[in-house]
């Protein structure tokens, strides 16, 4: 399942926890074009797009004051 199916499904769910994406310690600015110029790349090396869903769906409760943080070595939630 590529990125963009990821950012589709956030998005339709009109998810208001903050999702941030980074790369070998590098905030992702704008993940969309990131992962379409790095074809393959979410794929392999990030968490499979089943589990990031699954991450998205279970932290929904801390979008208040939490933003998730997914990388190349998983989840973190982060406080805001």
């Amino acid at each position: 399942m590529p990125f963009s199916t990821v950012f589709e499904y956030s998005q339709s769910i009109h998810a208001p926890l903050v999702i941030e994406y980074f790369y070998k310690g590098e905030k992702i600015e704008d993940p969309a074009a990131f992962f379409e110029t790095h074809p393959g790349l979410f794929e392999t090396v990030f968490p499979s797009s089943e589990e990031t869903l699954n991450a998205i769906n279970k932290n929904l409760i801390y979008c208040e004051t939490h933003k998730l943080v997914i990388s190349e070595y998983g989840f973190h939630l982060i406080h805001r």
